[in-house]
Protein backbone atom coordinates (compact mmCIF):
# COMPACT_ATOMS: atom_id res chain seq x y z
CA UNK A 1 0.00 0.00 0.00
CA UNK A 2 1.54 3.21 -1.49
CA UNK A 3 1.06 6.19 1.17
CA UNK A 4 -0.37 8.77 0.16
CA UNK A 5 1.51 12.17 -0.91
CA UNK A 6 -0.63 14.70 1.28
CA UNK A 7 0.06 13.22 4.72
CA UNK A 8 -3.34 12.11 5.32
CA UNK A 9 -2.32 8.38 6.48
CA UNK A 10 -4.40 6.75 3.99
CA UNK A 11 -3.35 5.12 0.66
CA UNK A 12 -2.71 7.21 -1.79
CA UNK A 13 -5.63 4.69 -4.41
CA UNK A 14 -8.50 5.89 -1.54
CA UNK A 15 -7.41 9.36 -1.00
CA UNK A 16 -5.96 11.86 -3.39
CA UNK A 17 -5.62 9.37 -7.25
CA UNK A 18 -9.51 9.24 -7.32
CA UNK A 19 -10.11 13.10 -7.51
CA UNK A 20 -6.95 14.00 -9.45
CA UNK A 21 -8.79 11.17 -11.78
CA UNK A 22 -11.76 13.43 -11.47
CA UNK A 23 -13.89 12.50 -8.92
CA UNK A 24 -15.06 15.37 -7.20
CA UNK A 25 -13.94 16.77 -3.99
CA UNK A 26 -16.21 16.84 -1.04
CA UNK A 27 -14.68 19.33 0.78
CA UNK A 28 -12.35 21.93 0.16
CA UNK A 29 -9.89 20.08 2.28
CA UNK A 30 -9.89 17.36 0.17
CA UNK A 31 -9.44 19.35 -2.55
CA UNK A 32 -6.51 21.15 -1.07
CA UNK A 33 -4.71 17.98 -0.15
CA UNK A 34 -5.11 16.87 -3.95
CA UNK A 35 -4.00 19.61 -5.29
CA UNK A 36 -0.39 19.08 -3.39
CA UNK A 37 -0.12 15.37 -4.23
CA UNK A 38 -0.53 16.77 -8.05
CA UNK A 39 2.30 19.00 -7.31
CA UNK A 40 4.48 16.21 -6.20
CA UNK A 41 3.35 14.00 -9.06
CA UNK A 42 4.40 16.52 -11.33
CA UNK A 43 0.67 17.07 -12.47
CA UNK A 44 0.20 20.68 -13.68
CA UNK A 45 -2.72 20.21 -15.96
CA UNK A 46 -4.64 19.20 -13.03
CA UNK A 47 -3.04 22.16 -11.34
CA UNK A 48 -4.71 23.90 -14.09
CA UNK A 49 -8.14 22.69 -13.99
CA UNK A 50 -9.03 22.88 -10.76
CA UNK A 51 -7.97 26.72 -10.27
CA UNK A 52 -11.22 29.32 -10.16
CA UNK A 53 -12.41 30.49 -13.70
CA UNK A 54 -10.39 34.33 -11.80
CA UNK A 55 -7.29 32.48 -11.59
CA UNK A 56 -7.32 30.08 -14.39
CA UNK A 57 -6.11 32.91 -17.07
CA UNK A 58 -3.12 33.55 -14.48
CA UNK A 59 -1.46 30.21 -14.87
CA UNK A 60 1.59 29.88 -16.37
CA UNK A 61 1.99 26.10 -17.24
CA UNK A 62 5.38 26.33 -18.40
CA UNK A 63 6.43 27.93 -15.25
CA UNK A 64 4.59 25.10 -12.91
CA UNK A 65 5.92 22.59 -15.60
CA UNK A 66 9.58 23.38 -14.50
CA UNK A 67 8.87 24.18 -10.73
CA UNK A 68 7.20 20.48 -10.64
CA UNK A 69 10.31 18.87 -12.58
CA UNK A 70 12.99 20.54 -10.19
CA UNK A 71 11.14 20.50 -6.88
CA UNK A 72 11.15 17.21 -4.12
CA UNK A 73 8.20 17.58 -2.15
CA UNK A 74 8.77 16.39 1.35
CA UNK A 75 5.78 17.35 3.12
CA UNK A 76 2.19 18.83 3.77
CA UNK A 77 1.10 20.29 6.99
CA UNK A 78 -2.38 21.62 7.75
CA UNK A 79 -2.11 24.50 10.09
CA UNK A 80 -6.22 25.50 10.12
CA UNK A 81 -9.71 24.83 8.19
CA UNK A 82 -12.16 27.12 8.28
CA UNK A 83 -15.53 26.09 6.48
CA UNK A 84 -14.76 24.06 3.08
CA UNK A 85 -17.13 21.32 3.92
CA UNK A 86 -19.65 19.03 1.82
CA UNK A 87 -22.33 21.55 2.44
CA UNK A 88 -20.28 24.84 2.21
CA UNK A 89 -19.64 27.10 -0.76
CA UNK A 90 -16.29 28.29 0.55
CA UNK A 91 -13.59 27.98 2.81
CA UNK A 92 -10.13 28.63 3.59
CA UNK A 93 -7.15 26.36 4.42
CA UNK A 94 -4.01 27.41 5.92
CA UNK A 95 -1.03 24.70 5.06
CA UNK A 96 2.86 24.64 5.15
CA UNK A 97 4.18 22.54 2.38
CA UNK A 98 8.18 22.09 2.53
CA UNK A 99 9.96 20.91 -0.50
CA UNK A 100 14.11 20.89 -1.57
CA UNK A 101 14.80 23.13 -4.77
CA UNK A 102 17.62 23.27 -6.37
CA UNK A 103 19.69 21.74 -3.27
CA UNK A 104 17.98 24.05 -1.03
CA UNK A 105 14.92 23.12 1.65
CA UNK A 106 11.62 25.34 1.08
CA UNK A 107 8.63 26.21 2.93
CA UNK A 108 6.04 26.97 1.22
CA UNK A 109 3.05 29.09 3.83
CA UNK A 110 -0.39 29.92 2.68
CA UNK A 111 -3.56 30.74 3.09
CA UNK A 112 -5.84 29.43 0.93
CA UNK A 113 -9.48 30.49 -0.50
CA UNK A 114 -11.63 27.79 -2.17
CA UNK A 115 -15.03 28.19 -3.55
CA UNK A 116 -17.61 26.40 -5.36
CA UNK A 117 -17.91 26.50 -9.35
CA UNK A 118 -20.48 24.63 -10.92
CA UNK A 119 -20.65 22.62 -7.87
CA UNK A 120 -17.50 21.53 -7.82
CA UNK A 121 -14.29 23.05 -5.46
CA UNK A 122 -11.82 24.95 -6.39
CA UNK A 123 -8.80 26.74 -5.37
CA UNK A 124 -10.14 31.08 -5.87
CA UNK A 125 -7.02 32.80 -4.47
CA UNK A 126 -4.14 32.91 -1.26
CA UNK A 127 -2.29 34.40 0.30
CA UNK A 128 1.71 33.81 0.89
CA UNK A 129 2.96 33.92 4.34
CA UNK A 130 0.04 35.05 6.29
CA UNK A 131 0.36 36.94 9.59
CA UNK A 132 -0.84 35.59 12.24
CA UNK A 133 -3.11 37.77 14.84
CA UNK A 134 -1.01 40.25 17.39
CA UNK A 135 -0.70 38.51 20.63
CA UNK A 136 -2.44 40.74 23.62
CA UNK A 137 -0.99 40.72 27.14
CA UNK A 138 -2.80 42.27 29.74
CA UNK A 139 -0.34 44.72 31.86
CA UNK A 140 -0.74 43.30 35.74
CA UNK A 141 -0.47 46.15 38.01
CA UNK A 142 2.32 45.87 40.89
CA UNK A 143 -0.61 45.78 43.89
CA UNK A 144 -3.23 43.52 41.88
CA UNK A 145 -3.44 39.79 42.87
CA UNK A 146 -0.54 37.58 41.52
CA UNK A 147 -1.96 35.44 38.30
CA UNK A 148 -0.45 32.38 39.69
CA UNK A 149 -3.43 31.84 42.36
CA UNK A 150 -1.13 32.48 45.43
CA UNK A 151 -3.00 34.87 46.95
CA UNK A 152 -0.32 37.12 47.26
CA UNK A 153 0.26 40.65 45.32
CA UNK A 154 1.88 40.31 42.21
CA UNK A 155 4.91 42.58 43.24
CA UNK A 156 5.38 40.03 46.26
CA UNK A 157 5.31 37.14 44.19
CA UNK A 158 5.86 36.40 40.33
CA UNK A 159 6.64 39.96 39.72
CA UNK A 160 9.16 40.03 42.69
Amino acid sequence: MKQCLCGSGRSFDECCKPIIDGAPAPTAETLMRSRYSAYALGNTDYLATTLSSDLSDEFDQVEADGNASDAKWLGLEIKSVSGGGEDDEIGEIEFIARFQLHGQQRVHHELSQFSREDGRWVCSGGEMNPKSPPRQSTKIGRNEPCPCGSGKKYKKCCGA
